[in-house]
């Protein structure tokens, strides 16, 4: 979409009557629902002045409203879940009653009544006829997980994403070890907004790609157990909703009940209940467990009720590669394995250090979780709910890929604790509907070396001919600590008049962060050969430390964001609704970075510049009843969405204006001869002519990401139960985030015709400025097929297409990273946009489950498929700077058209043939391969779970179950793999040997194609089964 289109639809959306006016407000809502519809007589006359009566059947809370002149009526601020039960009475008609509803979250249960003519005094009951995808609510793009979903639905890892992915929009990508991240319509996982009982749980400073806090431990916010519903929303025109440029997430919890309930429960896996890899060996010993129990009934009957749950999770996991392991992985094994014993006899017998065991070993992931709510409904127009969450996750990271082997002593240990405190009041008073919700959230994250190898030792990383050996401290984990402490104050006022439903909002946030992060503060250090490390003599040397009296200078800033929305739902006509509404969002930073007057001499741009934005979110959507004897609708809308800046982009900031850290930055060249200090705390505080400062800056005019996104969808009952979905969406950035280097200057050109740098000042290293981009785009479209939960069983089938294209994908924390490690054919200050990290061409989703009888037990049989086209990658050359820019490893690579047009000083042009055709590069030989031009192999994975109800006295039973993930690869080792490329979606199958003196041709070394390019995720392609039991009263 060019850049005219965009500005005309964002200057439709500003001219429409949403300028005055929050969409769906009757129905979208993070925390509750709503029951609406119309009543009806049996000649479809209208009947005003119906009483309709909902009663939430579990805690006996009453909800009341009349029908209007039209006879519709809305039930506003309601309690999420049921069973419900709805009374329609109006004198001279017989009362009708429907019993067993569940209200979803976030969203408006349809209930049309048809009242027939009185003719004794009776009640006609009706079980569970409603619609929760035919409504008037139903307009954007989104979907709803209820309880018995996540109770049925198979899941090893019992995390949020597992269910997540049941949205055809939402894809759950592999993300550090074992983990996993959600992109929302091929965006960048950490700009979705996840919450919980509509508090923000977001990782909101941006480092963990789960998105939550805790992420980086692999924890996730809340126990499974504890969630009741989830809301998964892709384009939500309810201006309520907030905060995300990707998808947002909501979860609610459970409550207590007027009668006691609770369970005990088990999860266990061990080694024996995983399958062999690819190469027919088993996996090391581990074992994963997880003990739990919750309880919750009333403290006053219809009054007061509570719930509180405690988990602990217990987990070690094998590294799924010893020294033997990674050397087989190649053609030169036996000189891999040498090459491992040449550097450990170095480490111990020159150096005095040991950097733990070459066999494999297990990592630690343990999490301790405690939950509770407690609700009073103060009176019949007043309810209260407070609920505080608890984790303190702590994590062993670190992993292994085909090309480098890590030792024990580089992997980092994360530990993070949370504490989470929600008080919500929804009130009901003159017409009016009010929720009131104040939040607090206090997290402490700390990374530093792992317990088991406590020694202090710089960071190495030694090159041999087909990989790296990296031991050491890890460079970012010598100083790195974050404090969060972040406060929400949210207020929302809902009324009816007439066929408008008006809602005025204000929501708040309150953020202080301390952020302690000085990289390479034991020094790291890179040597181009064994021989050279032996001699002491690196090619690379990156070192920061503490320009101020303080040695552990921190980066502290506050952060305050100020939301308004307006919005009105407006009942046009019985078969058509309209929504509209206008958000604004203001970000505003109270602290300033400080000022260094280099950057404003030398390039231009103050260095105590912060956001000064203002987000206009304006969004219209519609909902047009198409059934007549068939159910069947149009929906769709278009709107803006603001997401937050994930902290940490900013933060850079504060932390390197250029005053508060020496950095010294001494780029590999193959003459370089630094002396190796293996004392952490001896390193030299300068090195030749060395850059001494990095400096990042924010653009004056540096707006908050944020997207124009519409969507359109068709809705239809094909029979039998079946529901027929069709729709596209599409999203087009207005803003997303760029850097530039404004340290480099173009001194000539390669021979394959990318321009060639050189730092602009040799004083410093990178001055990098984020800034914006309007580039980049996201099409989807999905078709769904699906049969509602209904007699035991439902099924659902889904097919979802997707394009997306950026010009930069903030995969990484820093700033000069974020510029460093985007793979550039050429400029990179003007990269051009392509193929995004996170598109995902093709995905099919079948899900499904039954329940049925077997003597006196209940059983229930459930499945989960996702077939999935593979993940972008990059071929780039390996670790070598091409283009002087001071990076290695992010110059796109140069095909050439023939052999005699670079010299191969290791391998042949057929070699590299072999791997252009294995990439499926054969369309850029003679060019610079842009980014992400090539996929990994499609994924097949099958999900299975197996449950037997066991019935016991009274309202006591028990649950086994056997959980089963990646079924495919029990019935043959070579199903179900996960390939990836390389640890960053990349590739380096040359390294780039320099020019040559007497040709000028670039001299191509072919050594890394004696690796297996492609990296096998150990664990993940093996089937792995979990054994659980519960019990329940």
């Amino acid at each position: 979409m060019s850049i005219y289109i965009r500005r005309l639809a964002v200057l439709a959306l500003l001219l429409c009557p949403s300028v005055l006016t929050v969409s769906r407000a009757a129905a979208q809502n993070v925390t509750t629902g709503a029951v609406s519809g119309i009543v009806v007589d049996e000649q479809q006359a209208v009947l005003p002045g119906a009483t309709v009566v909902a009663v939430h059947e579990p805690t006996g809370t009453t909800y009341e409203t009349v029908t209007l002149e039209d006879g519709q009526f809305q039930l506003l601020n309601v309690r999420a879940g049921g069973p419900y039960q709805v009374t329609v009475a109006l004198p001279g008609f017989r009362d009708e009653q429907r019993t067993g509803l569940n209200v979803p979250l976030g969203s408006a249960l349809a209930v049309n009544v048809t009242l027939q003519l009185a003719t004794v005094a009776e009640t006609v009951e009706v079980t569970a006829q409603a619609s929760e995808t035919f409504s008037s609510a139903t307009q954007g793009t989104a979907s709803n997980v209820p309880q018995a979903a996540i109770e049925t639905l198979p899941t090893i890892a019992r995390r949020i994403d597992d269910f997540a992915r049941t949205n055809p929009f939402i894809v759950q990508t592999p993300a550090g070890q074992d983990g996993s991240a959600l992109s929302v319509a091929g965006r960048n996982n950490r700009y979705n907004s996840i919450q919980v009982d509509g508090a923000v749980n977001n990782d909101l400073f941006g480092l963990a790609a789960s998105g939550v806090p805790g992420g980086q431990a692999d924890a996730q916010p809340v126990s499974l157990d504890a969630i009741q519903e989830l809301q998964l929303v892709v384009a939500p025109y309810d201006v309520r909703q907030g905060g995300f440029a990707g998808g947002g997430i909501n979860a609610i919890t459970k409550s207590g009940a007027n009668n006691f309930f609770g369970t005990g429960y088990y999860y266990g896996r061990t080694q024996a209940l995983v399958g062999d890899g690819i190469d027919e060996e088993p996996v090391s010993d581990f074992e994963d467990q997880q003990f739990g129990a919750s309880v919750g009934g009333p403290l006053v009957r219809n009054q007061a009720f509570f719930f509180g749950l405690g988990e602990l999770n217990r987990r070690s996991t094998p590294t799924g590669f010893s020294a033997d392991d990674w050397a087989a992985v190649s053609d030169r094994a036996e000189g891999r394995r040498q090459d491992v014993t040449r550097f450990v006899d170095i480490l111990q017998n020159q150096y005095g250090y040991d950097p733990g065991p070459v066999s494999e070993f297990s990592r630690q992931r343990d999490n301790n979780m405690i939950f509770a709510r407690g609700d009073l409904n103060l009176s019949p127009n007043h309810r209260l709910t407070v609920r505080h969450n608890y984790i303190d996750p702590i994590s062993d990271i670190g992993s292994i890929s085909n090309s480098t082997f890590l030792f024990p002593d580089s992997f980092y240990q994360f530990n993070s604790a949370v504490n989470s405190t929600v008080g919500q009041l929804n009130s009901q008073f003159g017409g009016f509907v009010n929720e009131l919700r104040v939040t607090y959230q206090r997290i402490r994250d700390r990374r530093g070396g792992s317990d088991d190898f406590p020694g202090l030792f710089p960071h190495l990383f030694v090159n041999i001919p087909d990989g790296t050996l990296e031991a050491g401290r890890e460079e970012f984990s010598t100083a790195n600590e974050l404090d969060q402490d972040v406060v929400e104050v949210t207020n929302d006022l809902t009324f009816v008049r007439g066929r408008h439903t008006f809602t005025l909002g204000t929501h708040n946030e309150f953020f202080s962060f301390r952020n302690l992060f000085i990289r390479d503060n034991f020094g790291t250090y890179r040597f181009d050969s064994l021989d050279f490390f032996e001699q002491g003599l690196a090619q690379q040397f990156d070192y920061s430390f503490s320009a101020t009296s303080d040695p552990e200078q921190a980066a502290e800033f506050a952060v305050r964001q100020f939301g308004f929305y307006a919005g009105d739902q407006w009942r046009l006509a019985p078969q058509f609704t309209l929504t509209y509404g206008l958000r604004v969002d203001l970000p505003r930073f109270p602290d300033d970075p400080a000022r260094n007057p280099v950057s404003e001499e030398l390039f231009g741009f103050r260095s105590d510049v912060t956001p000064n934005d203002v987000l206009w979110s304006p969004r219209v959507g519609f909902n047009y009843d198409l059934g007549t004897d068939t159910r069947q609708q149009l929906r769709g809308g278009l709107g803006l969405f603001a997401g937050r800046t994930p902290y940490v982009w900013l933060s850079n900031q504060y932390s390197n204006t250029g005053l508060e850290f020496t950095r010294l930055n001494v780029p590999r060249d193959a003459d370089n001869r630094i002396p190796f200090v293996p004392d952490p705390s001896a390193q030299p505080t300068t090195v030749g002519d060395a850059a001494t400062n990095e400096i990042d800056l924010i653009d004056p005019d540096y707006r908050f990401p944020q997207v124009i996104r519409g969507n359109l969808g068709y809705d239809r009952e094909v029979g039998g139960g079946l529901i027929a979905t069709a729709e596209l969406l599409f999203s087009n950035s207005l803003k997303d985030i760029a850097y530039q280097n404004l340290n480099l200057e173009q001194i000539g050109t390669q021979p394959d015709g990318r321009p060639l740098f050189q730092r602009a000042n040799p004083e410093l290293s990178d001055v990098i400025l984020l800034t914006n981009t309007d580039e980049g785009e996201n099409y989807n479209l999905a078709f769904k097929l699906e049969r509602p939960l209904r007699d035991g069983w439902f099924a659902s089938g889904s097919y979802a297409y997707g394009y997306a294209r950026s010009l930069n994908d903030g995969t990484s924390s820093q700033a000069a990273s974020n510029w460093g490690n985007l793979y550039v054919p050429g400029d990179p200050n003007n990269a051009p946009v392509a193929r995004s990290n996170f598109e995902v061409h093709h995905r099919i989703n079948l899900s499904g489950s039954y329940r049925f009888d077997l003597r006196q037990l209940g059983v229930t049989a459930s499945a989960f498929y996702n077939g999935q086209s593979g993940r972008p990658y990059s071929s780039s050359f390996s670790f070598t700077d091409v283009n002087g820019d001071g990076r290695n490893a992010n110059d796109q690579l140069y095909i050439p058209a023939s052999a005699d047009e670079v010299v191969f000083s290791n391998g042949t042009y057929d070699d590299l043939l072999d791997y252009v055709a294995l990439a499926e590069l054969e369309d850029y030989i003679g060019q610079i391969v842009p980014r992400n031009a090539s996929f990994t192999a499609w994924t097949h994975i099958v999900d299975f779970r197996v449950a037997v109800d066991v019935p016991l006295a009274g309202r006591r039973g028990l649950e086994l179950a056997f959980d089963v993930f990646n079924l495919g690869n029990v019935f043959g080792n070579e199903t179900g793999l996960i390939r990836n490329a390389g640890s960053f979606q990349q590739l380096l199958p040359v390294r780039f040997g320099g020019i040559d003196d007497e040709t000028g041709k670039m001299i191509f070394d072919l050594s890394p194609l004696s690796v297996s390019p492609f990296t096998i995720d150990d664990l993940r392609s093996r089937w792995q089964g979990q054994f659980s039991i519960r019990f329940r009263f």
